[in-house]
């Protein structure tokens, strides 16, 4: 009779234990953080933020770039967790002013809120023109393969360019009819 008892106490006991070991396993570990955007700026690249064609609106002596973009969710993640600001702007290609020697004044940068439910974010940036373009230069600023899309750090300096902005990246604009 007691050697029963004593099987039954031991397999509770055994019990007790898998399941106080089962719950303190549960516990979530700690969000890496980032100090800069250039801690993973090697990470930024075509595979982890996918950009769509960029889209130029003329009006007066300004003009409003937009471009949707899809940030991967582990580069999201880091950007997330980044303490310093990240920051987004357009520019000319490299080696070329074209754009720059249109602009009345140097544009803002762009920040964005991100989130963890959101994978695609649009950036939208505002320039203020110079007065009485050219036809010429009027082309050249509706030009999308006349821009590069930058993500900037909190020096205010280029960590990352995407090029080719008269192209989509992005599934959905790449899905076949």
């Amino acid at each position: 009779m007691i050697r029963p008892l004593h099987m039954l106490l031991l397999l509770f006991i055994v019990l007790l234990s898998g399941c106080s070991e089962g719950s303190s396993s549960g516990t979530v570990p700690k969000e890496k953080s980032y100090v800069s955007v250039y801690d993973y700026f090697e990470e930024i690249t075509g595979e982890n933020l996918k950009t769509s064609v960029l889209q130029i609106t003329k009006n007066g002596n300004s003009a409003e770039l937009t471009l949707r973009i899809l940030i991967s969710d582990d580069l999201r993640e880091k950007m997330m967790h980044t303490e310093k600001p990240i920051y987004f702007s357009f520019a000319d290609m490299p080696g070329n002013e074209t754009i720059k020697n249109l602009l009345a004044e140097t544009p803002s940068l762009v920040q964005i809120e991100l989130n963890s439910k959101e994978s695609r974010y649009t950036i939208s940036q505002q320039l203020k023109l110079k007065e009485n373009l050219t036809d010429a230069d009027n082309q050249a600023l509706l030009s999308p393969a006349n821009y590069r899309f930058q993500v900037i750090n909190e020096e205010k300096l280029s960590v990352a360019s995407f090029m080719g902005l008269e192209y989509s990246l992005l599934p959905e604009d790449n899905r076949k009819q």
